[in-house]
């Protein structure tokens, strides 16, 4: 239910969720989701770099941290139960870069609502990877 909640039904994610079945299918695909949703970010934040060069050390960080992010977006760990635990991991990334624009003082519009999205595809991902754990 969670990930219908925050999935919009119009949206490619609310599709590709209503495809799946069974639970780890949907874990999946909601993985694949995220994973998708950071390379998107972390290109976004790459062009930000580019095109705001007194900004740029920040904004490169923050490009770093959601491609790392893609690495922890997945089921590895779900026979040692650390499946969830990974995947929060992706959190702490996207958490160090607004720790960045913070202390770096970057006030960028556009770039906290960009992780606001990622944080929406996340929270999903998440939780349908604690349903799969459980």
């Amino acid at each position: 239910m969670y990930l219908f909640l925050h999935f919009p039904s119009q949206t490619e994610a609310g599709v590709e969720l209503v495809k799946a079945s069974g639970k780890k299918a949907i874990a999946e695909k909601a993985l694949a989701v995220a994973r998708k949703e950071s390379v998107a970010t972390s290109g976004f934040f790459a062009g930000l770099a580019r095109r705001n060069p007194a900004s740029k050390a920040v904004l490169q960080k923050c490009a770093a941290e959601f491609k790392e992010a893609v690495q922890f977006l997945n089921l590895k760990g779900l026979e040692g139960g650390t499946a969830s635990l990974d995947v929060h991991y992706a959190l702490d990334d996207a958490e160090s870069c607004e720790s960045a624009l913070s202390s770096g003082h970057v006030h960028i519009r556009s770039a906290t609502v960009r992780i606001q999205k990622w944080k929406t595809v996340y929270d999903a991902a998440e939780a349908a990877v604690i349903a799969l754990e459980n």
